[in-house]
């Protein structure tokens, strides 16, 4: 696929992803960063659990894994959860794409020692890369590409976006401010509080904080607001001008953590009509929360149900089998999660 094919899909995920929690930074110039940039081996991260059928099946498409880390000193490594994490599928005939968001809190094998925990663990324990192997492992995907995101670069990319206009509801209208007021110290980005309920035009940071809400409600309503952030600002960047699209190349990608390279970035602009965000998802599809150790978990029910569902729905495969690997650690689920 091309490289400014890819580019442009990048932005895309930068400005959508960054607007779903806590983001990390990324360097243009690495030696303008006191963290350093941690090094991701894709060609490594290869998941060999796939049949040959299914791989064919996927090198039709490019997914990318998009994370959002909670960490406002700007560290890309391990160390810091990630409070978001999405895989973006790309059909590269038609240029559809869909989107899962994994519901962090998800109960799932984190590494490669047989640890079981929370989706996000496998991020703070081994960074990007880690995080990479455990979403490919537990849901039986190749992942071809990840991008990660800080708070500043979204709020800063929603604003030369002209904002977006979203219902706001009572509740959330009750905790939105808050959000505001820490995602502004957060990032340096000004802002201002919310008046009402109702129809609002958020700007970069309100947008960031609406994404973010969680204290009223769940995180599976979280991630459905994220998911409606992601298709308003679609189709704002679908209607920018050239102008407005080498603006969010310069402001965007100095704050991108990605294993696509740097060229081509400007070649986007003729491109990004072809993206249509079709469907959205939240993973596990079935789920039930229950209590493991001393921790609040969302248990896939069951995760080889699960994964045949989501390869239905990323990659339209109506009888998936999944691997013996995910058959194992669905099995290992169970036995973890079940009252005695």
């Amino acid at each position: 696929m091309a490289k400014h094919w890819k580019w442009g899909f990048v932005i895309l995920a930068a400005v959508w992803a960054a607007l779903f929690g806590n983001m990390l930074g990324y360097a243009w110039n690495v030696t303008h960063r006191e963290e350093p940039i941690p090094e991701v081996p894709m060609e490594q991260i290869q998941n060999t659990n796939i049949s040959e059928v299914a791989q064919e099946t996927m090198d039709r498409f490019w997914t990318v894994a998009v994370f959002g880390v909670d960490s406002r000193e700007g560290k890309l490594g391990k160390g810091t959860r990630s409070d978001m994490e999405m895989v973006l599928n790309i059909n590269l005939e038609t240029g559809e794409i869909r989107m899962v968001s994994v519901y962090r809190d998800t109960y799932v094998k984190i590494d490669e020692k047989n640890k079981y925990d929370k989706i996000n663990q496998a991020y703070f324990e081994g960074g990007p890369a880690q995080a990479i192997w455990a979403l490919s492992e537990n849901m039986d995907l190749n992942i071809d590409d990840y991008v990660s995101f800080s708070w500043k670069a979204v709020a800063d990319a929603i604003n030369l976006l002209g904002g977006i206009d979203v219902e706001i509801s009572q509740e959330e209208f009750k905790v939105i401010n808050g959000f505001i007021t820490e995602t502004v110290e957060s990032t340096g980005v000004g802002s201002h509080h919310l008046k009402k309920a109702g129809m609002n035009h958020l700007d970069g940071v309100q947008a960031v904080a609406y994404a973010r809400l969680r204290k009223m409600d769940t995180d599976f309503m979280r991630t459905k607001r994220q998911r409606l952030v992601a298709e308003l600002v679609l189709e704002k960047l679908k209607q920018a001008d050239l102008g407005t699209v080498r603006q969010l190349a310069f402001s965007i990608l100095p704050s991108v953590s990605s294993s696509v390279g740097m060229k081509d970035i400007l070649s986007l602009a003729g491109t990004v009509s072809k993206f249509h965000l079709t469907e959205t998802e939240g993973f596990p599809f079935e789920l039930k929360d229950a209590l493991v150790g001393k921790k609040d978990c969302v248990i896939p029910v069951t995760l080889r149900d699960n994964v045949i569902r989501l390869h239905r729905f990323l990659f339209d495969e109506e009888d998936y089998v999944p691997s013996k690997q995910v058959e194992e650690i669905s099995k290992q689920i169970e036995l973890h999660t079940t009252k005695r």
